[in-house]
């Protein structure tokens, strides 16, 4: 019989230790303790959350990791959210129901100059082949019964192939990790913006004069007002998630 590679206690350390960091985590993003400001001493934790030295240790280390706290010999110490890595991200969104607006917006505006990027590295490197793909996508988009949903669909499928066919690896591995952390979450939240079938109509249009002429000027015209779209109908349906209103808007 297979030894288990760790024990039941081990895994129960480890949960707790889990549970810990994301008890102090949210704490520290919600500003309960200031940048710089020394956390609790593991004595403090291990007393507060009723557990184990080592459950409060691994716990920092995951902060640390995170990196939302350092670890000196004196104790652990917050660090600005500035200084923190992409990771902190998910976490920040999910502190409240509805995720903060502006924080929403920053987000949709690198992925728009992130996709705008992947646009001009596409149609350097697109064959003819690859553009009868992308039309055939736009035909999508221009498609008079396209409903909201099937007209999100055809703008991921387009950012996709920007993505596949720029062939960037730091550029695809950046946009993955955002989307995993922030799309997924609002689609779980079931937050949608709601897009108008005619001010899509015109970027669609847009987009495939662009790409016919292979104008790389006209093709970052067009994904920054797709991305202006997306921004403004995302703070709409962020305003009337918050308001109760509803959450889905498509």
């Amino acid at each position: 019989m297979t030894t288990p590679k760790y024990s039941s206690s081990k895994r129960t350390a480890v949960s707790r230790s889990e549970g810990i960091a994301a008890i102090l985590r949210d704490e520290i993003l919600r500003g309960q303790y200031r940048a710089g400001e020394r956390l609790p001493s593991e004595r403090d934790l291990t007393t507060r959350f009723a557990t184990s030295r080592g459950a409060v240790r691994e716990a920092l280390k995951k902060l640390e990791q995170l990196g939302i706290a350092s670890i000196h010999p004196g104790g652990a110490r917050v660090v600005p959210v500035d200084h923190c890595t992409l990771d902190v991200l998910g976490p920040l969104l999910d502190l409240n129901d509805v995720p903060d607006i502006k924080l929403v917006d920053e987000v949709l505006h690198v992925l728009g100059v992130l996709m705008d990027t992947a646009a001009r590295a596409a149609l350097d490197k697109a064959t003819d082949e690859d553009l009868e793909y992308a039309d055939e996508i736009i035909a999508e988009m221009l498609s008079s019964d396209s409903t909201g949903a099937r007209m999100h669909d055809a703008t991921r499928k387009l950012g996709e192939f920007f993505v596949d066919v720029a062939d960037h690896l730091v550029l695809r591995l950046i946009v993955n990790g955002l989307r995993t952390t922030f799309v997924a979450r609002l689609r779980e939240l079931g937050i949608r913006p709601k897009l108008s079938h005619e001010s899509h109509r015109n970027v669609a249009m847009e987009l495939r004069a662009a790409l016919a002429n292979r104008d790389a000027i006209a093709i970052g015209r067009a994904m920054r007002d797709l991305n202006r779209i997306f921004r403004n109908n995302a703070r709409d349906a962020l305003l009337s998630a918050r308001t109760g209103n509803t959450r889905t808007t498509v």
